[in-house]
């Protein structure tokens, strides 16, 4: 179950409710599921979340005004373990997140999140969600400050009989607010994956801008994927896209790269990582970037 390695100096791991090891730098405290940052240096951290079969647990991360915080996170959940989390970003909060699903279960896992940026805070957060595993998601962004910023990248992979479900909300409370997500999937096998981006900007929140892109590659006649995008615009003074679309492998492709020696396994997996890249291409935050590349280079492995 143990499915994880410490990469940084701080971390915090949790098994079930309980922490049951720790190592904080100065300006982060942790009491009650409730993790404070108020360091005054940029900080990486590392959170680890085991939970057993049947198991609800909540964290929430307060990060106070000033902080810049970048967090390593993997979630290790058993059969119908719920994950909940709430992130409170402060003024001018920077927060970097890479959110790596290591899950195997049998049944259905289920994570809802929810993240409220105030005046200039930046979130971006990238979503691993490779897992083994059916999943329920919701993730939930609200941008309740003048200038908030948040950008959200997703690669995800649902095979064999998996059943996956995300759903990512980007609500633009404030003016001159920013969100952008990128959500990619490649489903397998006899997998089902659905993907709803919704972008909501409110009646008075001029200037402010909303995109999305959901796009999913099926390798399998009898897998059932499909990507929505919504968006909610109530506005007048302001930007908003979309792109979506759900497509066939190319098997010219598989043809070619197993012609140039390659098994079929191995040109799929080369062609699965293909077109989960972009979701690192548009990332310009380091952490993030390496933490992508790694996982994605081990997929169909």
């Amino acid at each position: 179950m143990n499915n994880f390695e410490l990469t940084s100096s701080y971390y915090v791991i949790f098994k079930n409710q309980e922490c049951i090891q720790s190592s904080l730098p100065d300006g982060v405290s942790y009491r009650d599921h409730h993790l404070v940052f108020q360091n005054k240096k940029p900080i990486e951290i590392q959170t680890i979340f085991v939970l057993n079969q049947d198991v609800e647990f909540s964290i929430e991360y307060t990060f106070e005004k000033n902080t810049d915080v970048s967090i390593i996170e993997t979630k290790i959940l058993e059969d119908h373990a719920i994950f909940n989390k709430k992130m409170n970003l402060k003024e001018q909060a920077i927060v970097h997140i890479f959110n790596e699903n290591s899950s195997i279960s049998n049944d259905t896992t289920q994570c809802h999140e929810e993240v409220y940026l105030q005046r200039d805070a930046v979130c971006q957060c990238g979503y691993a969600e490779l897992s083994d595993s059916s999943i329920k998601g919701e993730y939930l962004y609200y941008l309740d400050g003048e200038n908030a910023d948040v950008k959200v990248r997703m690669a995800i992979l649902s095979r064999e009989k998996e059943n996956k479900y995300f759903k990512i909300l980007i609500q633009h409370n404030q003016p001159h607010t920013y969100g952008q997500m990128d959500n990619y999937g490649v489903v397998k096998d006899q997998g089902h994956l659905v993907i709803d981006g919704i972008g909501t900007i409110t009646k008075g929140q001029h200037g402010s801008a909303s995109h999305q892109t959901n796009k999913i590659m099926v390798f399998d006649q009898d897998c059932i994927a499909s990507a929505n995008p919504y968006l909610f615009i109530d506005d007048f003074d302001v930007k908003a896209s979309h792109a979506a679309g759900v497509g066939k492998m190319d098997e010219e492709h598989l043809y070619y790269l197993q012609s140039r020696g390659l098994t079929k396994k191995q040109a799929m997996q080369l062609i699965t990582y293909g077109y989960l890249k972009p979701v690192i291409e548009v990332i310009d935050n380091e952490m993030l970037k390496e933490r992508f590349e790694t996982v994605l280079s081990k997929v169909g492995a």
